[in-house]
């Protein structure tokens, strides 16, 4: 990536990684669509009430890929084999500790979350928890495929991803129609279909790498700096984890806020995020495009180069989610009935994600900056547009409700919110302090 038209270098190593995030949000998008229409809406809704905590897991997973990325891309770039050899085989370590750790606190603490934080309603209680634990279950699968999806793209390989994450998605939804359809599992066949998926995925994402890349597969004897390599790799990833906690932690609180409308709400909004989730796919690959892309040519001491490659990843970006925004505007209410929801619930998750899309170019600017700046290093400042973003959104949701405005207060929040987020990032890439936090 450190040669050839930054446009075109991004946008082809940007449209696999879309491709794969696509496949991935299917899992969770199957699940909901299967059970919406083969279980009940009920169900649906008990699913949706767990997003905002398995979304929470996954940062920790993903917070430890992108900083394993990170490294390994700028390492990459400055062609420093050893120092790639000893980050590899500290990352695989770290991802069994934490997943071990996560999994343990998640069995733990899923019935104070469920019941009593979240107040969950009555009906959505057990089968709200039965998901949650029988996902958390699987989370070292995620904290492997994480971590090496994070080194393939350090390497500029981002094709595999979407190869083994459509065989892990067609069987996710094969084993979807198998244990809720036929052997009427309900929402424990679903977790059980996702996280079988979830684990095809990381073990195909393992051979993958040892058939492509045998030279970086992780090696024991590479262990002797796990102290010093676990240091760095934590300082890369846990801003990164720590701002997608905190972003999880808002949700979670929303969500709460959510509830207190009742089943409208909640049902409306668990069908409008698995929209949402679709709609900010091109955003969240350039993310990624960006961060590899400008790694390698931070490592390789080419700082113009990766100033021409953020303007034009803005510029697709934005574009494409304008394009978007057409088209959800005129399909909203057809692609919302795909989870059998009706009636009220129909009317606030149409109102949800219209508005949404209205302002989807000021989160997609914020997304791609935040990218740039973590592939420069400089990780500390998307983690704190998580802060800004996140406060910006709870104080005006509550000051709403406060203020009588009913269930529109939780979105009406989310235009000035992601509008000073992307501002404040921005200003951050204008600044050049980034070129100062090179790890190599």
């Amino acid at each position: 990536m450190t040669a050839g038209t930054e446009g075109t270098t991004i946008l082809l190593f940007a449209i696999p990684i879309m491709g794969a995030n696509l496949l991935q949000v299917l899992y969770g998008f199957a699940d909901s669509v299967i059970v919406g229409n083969f279980v009940n809406s009920s169900a649906l809704g008990a699913i949706g009430l767990t997003g905002s905590m398995t979304w929470l897991l996954l940062t920790f997973c993903t917070g430890l890929g992108n900083g394993t990325s990170i490294a390994v891309s700028q390492f990459f770039g400055a062609r420093k084999e050893k120092e790639i050899h000893e980050v590899v085989a500290t990352s695989y370590l770290l991802s069994f500790v934490i997943s071990l750790a996560l999994t343990s606190a998640c069995f733990l603490l899923s019935r104070v979350i469920i019941y009593d934080f979240l107040q969950t309603p009555e009906e959505m209680r057990a089968d709200s928890r039965l998901y949650f634990l029988i996902y958390s279950g699987g989370l070292i699968f995620q904290m492997l495929y994480n971590v090496t999806y994070g080194i393939l793209r350090a390497y500029g390989d981002s094709r595999g991803a979407l190869l083994f994450l459509l065989i892990s998605s067609l069987m996710n939804v094969g084993l979807d129609c198998l244990f809720i359809i036929v052997f009427q599992w309900g929402v424990a066949g679903a977790a059980a279909a996702t996280v079988i998926s979830q684990a095809a995925s990381a073990a195909a994402s393992i051979l993958y790498m040892r058939k492509l890349f045998p030279e970086v597969f992780p090696k024991l004897r590479f262990l002797y700096t796990w102290k010093e390599k676990s240091r760095l790799l934590l300082r890369l990833s846990v801003p990164i984890t720590f701002q997608q906690m905190v972003t999880a932690l808002g949700f979670t609180v929303l969500q709460r806020l959510v509830n207190t409308f009742g089943a409208a709400s909640i049902e409306g909004y668990a069908a409008m995020q698995k929209i949402e989730q679709i709609a900010h796919i091109p955003s969240n690959s350039f993310h990624t495009a960006i961060a590899s892309f400008t790694g390698q040519n931070i490592g390789a001491g080419q700082t113009e180069r990766v100033q021409k490659g953020y303007r034009v990843t803005v510029g697709f970006g934005v574009g494409i989610s304008a394009a978007l925004c057409v088209l959800v505007l005129i399909f909203d209410e057809r692609l919302l009935a795909m989870f059998s929801i009706a009636g009220e619930a129909m009317k606030r998750g149409c109102e949800h994600l219209d508005l949404l899309m209205l302002f989807i170019w000021a989160n997609t600017i914020t997304n791609i900056t935040c990218g740039f700046l973590q592939g420069a290093g400089d990780v500390r400042i998307p983690a704190a547009s998580g802060f800004v973003n996140l406060g910006i959104r709870l104080a005006l949701s509550y000051l709403f409700a406060a203020m009588g405005l009913g269930y529109i207060c939780y979105f009406i929040s989310m235009p000035p919110a992601w509008c000073l987020t992307s501002f404040f990032v921005y200003l951050r890439y204008r600044s050049g302090k980034w070129k100062k936090y090179r790890i190599v």
